[in-house]
């Protein structure tokens, strides 16, 4: 069994393939990330016990404010208002989880591996918010949608999360495996 380092998404062979990536230059450049594993935190955020807890174990705060991330070790992701997405090095959320699952242990809380049901896909290049706007109905204006800011939406029929990382600007867009390739063959088409 390859490890972590050389895993790939069968995902990552399609887009070579299909030269979906593109060059430097591009209006928009697609790359998969198959490197992640995913948890699914679930937890009262005006347990002020339950935030400096979970804080401490994973060394960054929870985002509390709707629609945000935090990124250290991990990425977290706010889904809703007890709700978070934990993105971390994959192989390290089966040891992240039982970490935390310890250090919660007596307190209200849920904890679930969903590695296996997501994929991360990272959209770069000068008109990647005019690509996803084209099947998006979230205004992904400079002026409406933030470097920080994440949110849960569709595209293209797709349900997925999605994150602005920087202004240049880079989307990371969270998706159900099952729909990674579908998501993929409609955002270079329309980028």
């Amino acid at each position: 069994m390859p490890d972590a380092a050389q895993r790939q998404h069968a995902l990552v062979s399609f887009l070579n393939e299909n030269s979906a990536s593109g060059p430097d230059n591009a209006a928009v450049r697609l790359e998969v990330r198959p490197n992640y594993g995913y948890l699914n935190l679930r937890g009262d955020p005006g347990d002020e016990q339950f935030l400096q807890t979970v804080q401490a174990r994973i060394g960054q705060p929870l985002p509390i404010l709707a629609n945000t991330f935090t990124v250290g070790e991990h990425a977290i992701f706010w889904l809703g208002p007890d709700e978070w997405l934990l993105a971390t090095g994959l192989g390290r959320e089966k040891e992240t989880a039982g970490q935390l699952e310890k250090t919660l242990s007596g307190q209200s809380h849920s904890l679930v591996d969903v590695t296996g049901g997501q994929i991360l896909l990272r959209l770069s290049g000068n008109r990647v918010r005019e690509a996803l706007a084209k099947g998006c109905t979230l205004d992904l204006h400079p002026r409406a949608f933030k470097v920080g800011q994440c949110a849960q939406t569709t595209l293209a029929k797709t349900s997925m999360l999605i994150a602005l990382i920087d202004d240049k600007p880079t989307f990371d867009i969270i998706v159900r495996r099952s729909f990674a390739e579908y998501a993929a063959c409609w955002l270079r088409h329309s980028g």
